[in-house]
């Protein structure tokens, strides 16, 4: 974890490997006790850090075959670059980087300015950044990482039940074909001929065929222009049903969104759910003493906690 944390190149050792991991075990330590919150909040943390995520292709699962994501970027055959999936699923994921801009678009402004976003080493070690607060950000740092767990979990869940359905229809559908093919079909009826006239049709006022039945006689052998003028209502209401449910299925695919989509707003509202349920406690007495009501995220406003607004997600 370390080494994917600082961005150290595989199979090297981080420089200054002994003091980093020390200044960690002291983080686990401080957040362990000093961050007063459910033990849920902080367990994807513990997790990370022994690789404990239940994540195909981790070194404790390291027999079980990588699972692609649910975001086709990871673990497909033509996915790009490799990396673990530790890497993938709490960084590189559009469902962890969702959560990542949440926490960049609020940075500070002449931080923002700059252009500078959170890095691996700030998120997963627990190191504040420029302009935050060591107390808080502890706080920002396990809500993040727990909500990608949960927006992972949301993205897995989703895919596999997609999967499922998508099975399931291909063989009701091919059970549907081998039914038609076994069905007899209905017999077509028989198309009657020309109606056989009467004598009183020759009398007329006219002298001939009445205006009612001069086009019949003309019509087609067993149509009339009453039938053909029904047909022609049935195909042109056939037609509007058929454009209304076009119509109605574009809607309806444009207003559900995609299992990924689905899986990034699910990870975003948990992660402000999270530090709005620890805003709603009492505010901390150690480390939250510098913390002004203009520090970004979590601040503190007359001795009270305050959680800020999130932010639009964007594509």
């Amino acid at each position: 974890m370390l080494s994917e944390a600082l961005s150290t190149p595989e199979n090297q050792a981080p420089p200054h490997l002994a003091a980093e991991l020390s200044r960690f075990r002291a983080t686990q330590a401080r957040l362990w006790s000093g961050v007063r919150w459910e033990n849920d909040n902080k367990e994807t943390m513990w997790r990370l850090a022994v690789d404990g995520v239940p994540l195909p292709g981790n070194t404790h699962l390291a027999r079980v075959p990588i699972e692609a994501c649910g975001c086709g970027a990871y673990g497909e055959a033509d996915a790009g670059r490799p990396c673990s999936p530790r890497l993938h699923h709490f960084w590189e994921c559009p469902v962890a980087r969702a959560v990542r801009e949440q926490i960049d678009r609020h940075l500070p402004p002449p931080q923002a300015a700059a252009g500078a976003t959170t890095t691996r080493q700030q998120l997963w070690l627990a190191q504040a950044p420029p302009g935050c607060e060591q107390a808080p950000w502890d706080v920002i740092a396990l809500a993040a990482l727990s909500a990608m767990e949960v927006g992972r979990c949301c993205l897995r869940a989703a895919t596999r039940r997609q999967g499922r359905d998508g099975a399931a229809a291909a063989t009701g559908q091919q059970q549907q074909q081998q039914q038609q093919q076994v069905q007899p079909q209905p017999e077509q009826p028989q198309r009657q001929g020309p109606r056989q006239r009467a004598i009183t049709d020759f009398f007329a006022r006219e002298g001939g065929a009445t205006q009612q039945e001069g086009p019949a006689l003309n019509a087609p052998a067993g149509e009339s222009p009453t039938q053909e003028a029904g047909a022609g209502e049935v195909a042109a209401g056939e037609a509007a049903a058929a454009a209304v449910g076009a119509a109605a299925a574009a809607a309806r695919g444009a207003a559900e969104a995609s299992p990924l989509d689905r899986a990034r707003a699910r990870a975003v509202t948990d992660f402000w759910a999270r530090l709005r349920s620890f805003a709603a406690l009492e505010t901390p007495r150690h480390g939250w003493d510098r913390v002004g009501p203009q520090h970004p995220i979590l601040a503190v406003v007359e001795e009270r906690m305050r959680c800020a607004a999130p932010v639009e997600i964007t594509a």
